[in-house]
């Protein structure tokens, strides 16, 4: 990040401290990442530290160090401040309730239309289908919600086993249908509407331009918005151009601390884990002496001093 005219950071910190060791002077250049990897690549730079995510393809055109943080993706959503009115319909729409919910309905159908046609013709059902058939389930509902009882008292054996099917299947299924839908909707007062990998699919997200970030995003079905870096795509969340932000956990958890006003907050499980190294053109002299020195910064407990200072005490 530039503060104050120079540039402060987790890796700004360790560089620091790993140039010390070696006793190299540098110089710090500010880059797009797509750029910066293209820098390594052709050697227009010496190292390059970004929270780079050393992978496989990466490896093939530049030498990484030793890994330095073990880490991947968050996802950035807003905390929902939506009517409760909006969170319940919007909480009547997830699978985990709609599945009770439909067994239920299927239930209370199948219920009534026995009890109709085997209590038809009695005081307390219409011999019509309609409103016969509205009485029927009327006492099916009475029944599963212990509302009342006694509405029909069949008379046939066969009414009288729906019943029984009712108070025993009914009220069982009406209690698991009521506690999905209180859960679902505890979940929209501790989440947002984007909350776990799946719920990017089809929407705008934002997230850095060349990073692997971009990738699984693409990977979930998201509209990716790629941004230059990641700072910008704090302002696109904020104003409701994306829906979400997908990026390295680090930097969003620290956002989400101090700058997020409790209106952002980090969800869902972490994403495809990541170990970032610093990267050197390949065959570099630097990467032995580097790794050297972020051993001795592991080992001397520098490493947990500059990682608390940026991210709280690791647990």
């Amino acid at each position: 990040m530039e503060y104050d005219g120079g540039l402060e950071g987790f890796d700004i910190d360790i560089w620091n401290e790993v140039s010390k060791f070696i006793s190299a002077d540098s110089t710090f250049r500010v880059m797009p990442f797509d750029r910066l990897l293209e820098a390594i690549k052709e050697r227009e730079v010496d190292v390059a530290v970004a929270g780079i995510s050393i992978t496989y393809e990466r490896e093939l055109s530049m030498d990484f160090s030793v890994p330095y943080m073990d880490t991947g993706l968050r996802i950035l959503a807003p905390v929902e401040q939506g009517p409760a009115l909006v969170r319940l319909l919007r909480s009547l729409s997830t699978e985990g309730v709609l599945t009770p919910l439909s067994y239920l309905l299927g239930f209370v159908v199948f219920c009534a239309h026995v009890l109709y046609f085997a209590e038809r013709g009695s005081p307390a059902v219409n011999d019509r289908y309609f409103p016969g058939i509205f009485e029927a389930a009327w006492c099916v509902l009475a029944t599963i919600t212990t509302v009342g009882y006694g509405d029909i008292a069949p008379g046939g054996w066969l009414g009288r086993f729906v019943a029984f099917l009712v108070m025993v299947i009914g009220i069982s299924l009406f209690g698991v249908a009521i506690a999905e839908l209180s859960s679902a909707l505890m979940m929209q007062e501790l989440r947002g509407d984007v909350s776990e990998p799946e719920d990017l699919r089809g929407r705008p997200v934002a997230t850095v331009a060349g990073t692997t970030s971009a990738e699984v995003a693409r990977r979930y079905g998201a509209r990716v918005h790629e941004v230059p870096v990641i700072e910008a795509s704090y302002s696109l969340l904020q104003s409701g151009e994306v829906d979400a932000v997908l990026f390295d956990a680090a930097p969003l958890l620290r956002y989400a601390e101090t700058h997020g006003n409790k209106t952002v907050s980090v969800v869902g499980p972490l994403i495809e884990r990541q170990a970032y190294g610093i990267a050197f053109p390949e065959g570099s002299e630097l990467r032995e002496p580097v790794n050297r020195a972020l051993l001795r910064l592991d080992e001397t407990g520098e490493y947990d001093a500059i990682y608390a200072r940026w991210f709280g005490r690791a647990e």
